[in-house]
């Protein structure tokens, strides 16, 4: 896979691609997703951050295909890598802006959530199928999907791991907009195009109060998932589905 930066006014997009996989992300790509974050932020210039697929797909999550050759050990590095995107969205000054179309599945769908604003297409498709291969969910999931779909809406979609369609994703509050494929771009440069108008000191001031309300509460979801995740790697479910996907890799 691979990720590219590229300024959109005074937005930096970053994107990742891997047509092959459905955007999945592997511990290489969460990592360089973290530090184009972390360096948009530390850049003066920027005042959004804005994170997207290539390909017509947002991302289908984890590359289960790369995990099911996984130790314990490796596995903790890549849930870790999953945590480190939630958090270098948080800690950031710029307001993160995820533009979704496609697949949006699992740690990408929950990171999604813990973005600021969501602009998707209407061919959107939201899962969380962790409980269906044996693991939890990651990236703040536990308190950011119910914060912006409800409570009822997060449970089924976090207890059922079926998918959801853009009508769903539409009808809970997912979507900050919602617009056909083709005017994806546009609507993202829209988006982008309204901060110029706003003090990127002010802004930064504003998402800490907003994400300082979480208090220990947010830290401590994290690393509760980061745990349940990992020590669910062991169980016969788990190893069962990710020895399922290192065949379908062979294959």
């Amino acid at each position: 896979m691979t990720v590219t930066t590229a300024d959109l006014g005074c937005g930096r997009v970053i994107e990742w691609e891997r047509a092959a996989r459905r955007n999945a992300w592997d511990l290489p790509t969460m990592t360089a997703i973290a530090d184009a974050i972390e360096a948009a932020g530390a850049d003066e210039a920027v005042r959004c951050v804005v994170l997207r697929g290539a390909g017509g797909h947002f991302s289908a999550g984890d590359d289960l295909h790369a995990a099911g050759a996984a130790t314990r050990d490796d596995w903790a590095a890549t849930i870790a890598a999953f945590q480190r995107l939630t958090r270098a969205v948080l800690a950031s000054p710029l307001p993160a802006l995820a533009a979704i179309d496609g697949v949006c599945v699992g740690g990408a769908l929950e990171f999604a959530a813990s973005c600021d604003l969501r602009i998707c297409t209407d061919r959107v498709r939201l899962l969380t199928p962790e409980v269906r291969i044996g693991f939890v969910l990651s990236n703040g999931g536990s308190l950011f999907l119910p914060h912006v779909l409800g409570e009822a809406a997060a449970r089924e979609l976090l207890l059922t791991g079926a998918e959801r369609d853009a009508a769903w994703a539409r009808a809970h509050g997912f979507a900050s907009e919602m617009v056909a494929p083709g005017d994806l771009d546009a609507a993202v440069t829209g988006w982008v195009d309204g901060f110029e108008a706003t003090s990127r000191t002010a802004v930064a001031a504003t998402r800490r109060l907003l994400n300082d309300r979480w208090g220990a509460l947010l830290e401590q979801a994290l690393e509760r998932e980061e745990r349940a995740c990992v020590e669910l790697f062991d169980t016969p479910d788990a190893q069962a589905a990710l020895r399922s996907f290192a065949a379908r890799r062979r294959g």
